[in-house]
């Protein structure tokens, strides 16, 4: 549905980290606050950061929808590969100080579950909150 899940090697980030192009939904009030930290803390800016409400159609990425990205995680690498959920997190992870030196525990299965259902049940949290800002926006009469 939403493609595969390419973990990133234990390497990546470690000697020199990748650039990266995280695709997030800028509506989502907590994806804005973990983006502007992030943003804060990548010095070297090796992210770059694309609210995908502000895309248009044509600029949305090559075989990906806009269901797609809003949907779950997505980061792309410098080489084309796309990386989603709990890896995308390590794949930010790797790249900014602070959080490279604990990228590793997404590899620890247990944590690595654990992530995963948090992140899932965030996930159906953040389809809820936008299904009702949607209809917010709609119900709102133009001026």
């Amino acid at each position: 549905m939403h493609g595969a899940n390419v973990p990133i090697s234990p390497s990546a980030g470690t000697s020199g980290s990748r650039q990266l192009t995280v695709f997030f939904d800028g509506g989502c009030p907590v994806c804005v606050m973990e983006v502007a930290y992030y943003r804060r803390i990548d010095k070297a800016g090796t992210v770059t950061w694309v609210d995908i409400g502000s895309l248009s159609d044509a600029e949305l990425p090559n075989g990906k929808s806009r269901e797609d990205l809003l949907g779950i995680f997505h980061v792309l690498t410098e080489d084309g590969t796309w990386v989603i959920g709990v890896d995308a997190f390590a794949a930010i992870w790797r790249n900014l100080p602070g959080f490279r030196h604990f990228a590793w525990l997404f590899k620890t299965p247990v944590i690595r579950q654990a992530a995963g259902v948090f992140y899932k049940g965030f996930l159906m949290w953040q389809k809820r909150h936008r299904a009702k800002r949607e209809k917010n926006c709609k119900s709102v009469p133009a001026e």
